[in-house]
């Protein structure tokens, strides 16, 4: 029997507290596409190639995922957007902040020579838009340079 390829990623799901403001987040600040709007209490969002983002209202979560929450901390998870140029981390920054974003961090130039900066979403989940000019994906999808 062969051993079996490793698990890829291709669903993130969130716990937000409103489905409808944080569907406006992703589709109108980030600029992700709907997928389909399962149920009033759950959102999908197109996130990448292959790659879907679940927007669940928390309260519905524990049926199947345990006991979840916020707290008065950001949850511990950053999702990030890495962009060709400087400028894109502008755009994205101004993007999410019109969209209902909080600014975390402004666009800063970082001395590993990028820039990036940081939103979070309305359920506090941390955003980065960096530019890091070693950052490389190649055709076939993979990340060959940090």
């Amino acid at each position: 029997m062969s051993t079996p390829a490793p698990p890829t990623l291709n669903a993130i799901t969130l716990g937000v507290r409103d489905v409808g403001i944080s569907l406006k987040f992703y589709t109108e600040g980030i600029g992700f596409e709907l997928v389909q709007p399962a149920h009033p209490e759950i959102a999908f969002v197109r996130a990448g190639r292959g790659l879907m983002l679940a927007l669940w209202d928390v309260v519905q979560m524990p049926s199947e995922y345990g006991e979840v929450g916020h707290s008065r901390l950001a949850p511990p998870i950053s999702l990030g957007h890495n962009v060709r140029s400087d400028e894109e981390v502008e755009i994205y920054y101004r993007r999410a902040l019109n969209a209902g974003a909080s600014s975390v961090n402004e666009p800063t130039k970082q001395s590993w020579g990028g820039m990036s900066a940081c939103v979070a979403d309305p359920d506090g989940f941390r955003w980065d838009f960096v530019h890091n000019p070693t950052f490389v994906i190649e055709a076939d999808g993979r990340i060959s340079s940090v």
